[in-house]
């Protein structure tokens, strides 16, 4: 057998063989799926972390408009309520004669895990309620 019909020979089991090739397009494809996966967990925080603070800033307010606790304990109850364990918003909360006004906030570059969204790393994550005052 000659030199060159071995190496035909060689090139044509090598062709037919599909051994290993799974794994070569599942390390080719992982990185991407990883990235996929990183953005939409970054993205469900960032949006749960949104209805959180909707729903503590409504319940804040509406404890300050009956009357139960003033300003300063409001903010506190606020932070301790909207926070995670990677990040604590800025709450303020503004009280006139007729509404109180409750703002959360937090930069989403301390809210996003893995920084896969990069593009809205530099906005705030935040929500604002206002109510009206009931009489006292």
């Amino acid at each position: 057998m000659s030199l060159l019909s071995k190496a035909s020979r060689s090139c044509r089991i090598f062709r037919r063989d599909t051994e290993g090739s799974a794994s070569v397009e599942f390390v080719l494809w992982m990185p991407i799926f990883f990235g996929i996966l990183m953005l939409v967990i970054d993205a469900s925080i960032l949006f749960m972390t949104q209805s959180n603070y909707w729903n503590v800033s409504r319940d804040t307010a509406r404890l300050v408009s009956r009357h139960a606790m003033d300003a300063t304990a409001a903010e506190a109850y606020a932070k301790a309520r909207a926070s995670n364990g990677w990040a604590t918003p800025t709450a303020e909360v503004t009280i006139t004669n007729s509404t109180v006004t409750v703002n959360l906030s937090a930069p989403a570059r301390d809210l996003s895990v893995f920084n896969a969204i990069g593009f809205v790393l530099d906005e705030e994550i935040d929500a604002t309620v206002i109510q009206s005052m009931e009489p006292s």
